[in-house]
């Protein structure tokens, strides 16, 4: 995981971490109507060492220090079983000195001969009652403790400085302090689930993921068509000067020039379903048109006749063709300088139709009267149909859409297309993204392209 795919989860799933963040603040608020509340009184007690009659100054600082140090040491008194045992007593309580002690808190600020007891309860007057009754026992106990076996006064003495009172707030729960824990629990599952999400994300982002799978490591990246808003079109025709003809031409011309590429006859299949290659096809044929390419093109999409619909063909076409129902000539469709063959009508068994000699026929004869031949393939996963169409081709071009796709379906895909003998020559990368940290250099300048307006 690196902080590329944490900020890639973080832009898509921030809101999950605000709600869960939210639902934290909500649920530690909710929490103080829930739990029952506790009372808190304390009151403050001093520690003095009854000094003679006139003692000296020095006499006087070591007093004060030996009341420090009393202090200190009674913090072990405040939590005996004596002084526990006193209190129940007192109370008539039905509580254990263990139990007790849970409800009882003795401090002494640092330096100071001076000793807080407080007590806790569900109401406020009894945790007065119980804080009055600890500080009592407590005092008794220090009393007993310090008066000397042979009778007169003890060294030193309990002063009260502060009775309990009963509190006008319970301590716990607090809203303020319920809800931030709240918010920050909330913030911490987000942020772990965000962590854990993009830990466990194997879709396909960028160039470098295409590449970092085993099968297509020395394949060549075409290019990347940028992520357009609705469904993709015909954008030569729509849109001849806007950015995505312009990546379909940039890609055509790349496919011209891949070394050593036989290009008579080229396959473009999608890796999953997910991916649609019907846009692609129908472009780079056009973009190969431009540049004085005879072109022809044959949607062997049996199953959806994608690349039919989006050039809005219909008719006899190559379902019929390859059952022998139509003639190939007049099954062929002229539309925008490129010769077209339609799938025809939709079958249930493709596979039946493609893996046929005849395929191969059409292919033959229509790469006769024209430069190249584009092939319109099923996608790779999970059909067969690839790879009968893939097999006629001389090149396959697989075409994977961002964010859509896994490595692991991509690696499969292309290797079960080179498993049965079919050379996959680059990749495409559909919805390339043109923002943010997943966009190349040469995508994220699309955002930038300004169409040129047409001169007379």
């Amino acid at each position: 995981m690196t902080s590329t795919t944490v900020l890639r989860s973080l832009r898509k799933w921030w809101w999950a971490v605000v709600v869960l963040t939210l639902i934290g603040g909500a649920a530690g608020a909710l929490s103080v109507v829930i739990i029952a509340p506790t009372y808190k009184a304390t009151g403050s007690l001093v520690v003095t060492y009854n000094a003679p009659v006139g003692a000296s100054s020095s006499d006087l600082a070591q007093a004060n220090s030996f009341a420090v140090q009393k202090a200190i040491a009674y913090q072990q008194i405040a939590l005996s079983e004596r002084v526990l045992s006193a209190v129940i007593t007192d109370l008539g309580l039905s509580d254990t000195p263990e139990e007790l002690a849970l409800d009882l808190e003795v401090v002494a600020p640092l330096n100071t001969p001076i000793l807080q007891l407080s007590g806790k309860a569900g109401t406020a007057q009894d945790a007065a009652v119980l804080s009055q009754a600890y500080i009592t026992a407590f005092t008794n106990v220090i009393t007993e403790v310090e008066t000397p076996a042979t009778g007169g006064a003890a060294p030193v003495r309990i002063e009260t400085l502060q009775d309990p009172v009963a509190p006008p707030e319970p301590e716990t729960p607090d809203l303020l302090v319920n809800t931030a824990v709240g918010l920050g629990a909330g913030l911490a599952v987000g942020l772990i689930w965000l962590a854990v999400a993009a830990a466990t994300d194997r879709r396909i982002h960028t160039r470098d993921e295409i590449t970092a799978t085993a099968a297509l490591s020395k394949r060549r990246i075409l290019g990347g068509v940028p992520a357009a808003h609705g469904a993709a079109g015909v954008a030569l025709v729509s849109q001849p000067l806007g950015r995505e003809a312009e990546a379909y031409r940039t890609i055509a011309a790349t496919l011209g020039h891949t070394p050593d590429a036989r290009l008579g006859v080229v396959a473009i299949a999608a890796a999953t379903p997910r991916d649609n290659t019907s846009a692609l096809t129908a472009n780079i044929a056009l973009a190969m048109n431009e540049f004085g390419v005879r072109v022809a093109v044959i949607d062997a999409n049996l199953r959806s006749g994608r690349l039919s619909a989006l050039l809005g063909l219909t008719g006899p076409g190559l379902a019929e063709v390859l059952r022998g129902d139509a003639e190939l000539t007049p099954s062929l469709h002229q539309t925008e300088g490129i010769t077209v063959l339609a799938a025809g009508k939709s079958v249930d068994s493709p596979a039946e139709l493609l893996s046929g000699a005849e395929l191969g026929n059409v292919v033959k004869e229509l790469r006769a009267s024209h430069d190249m031949v584009f092939i319109d393939a099923p996608p790779a996963l999970p059909l067969s149909d690839t790879i009968f169409a893939a097999s006629v081709a001389q090149s396959t071009v697989l075409a994977v859409s961002a964010g859509r796709v896994t490595t692991g379906q991509l690696d499969s895909a292309a290797q079960a297309l080179e498993a049965v003998g079919v050379e996959v020559i680059g990749v495409v990368m559909m919805n390339a993204p043109v923002r943010g940290s997943d966009a190349d250099p040469s995508t994220s300048l699309y955002r930038e392209l300004q169409p040129a307006r047409k001169t007379d």
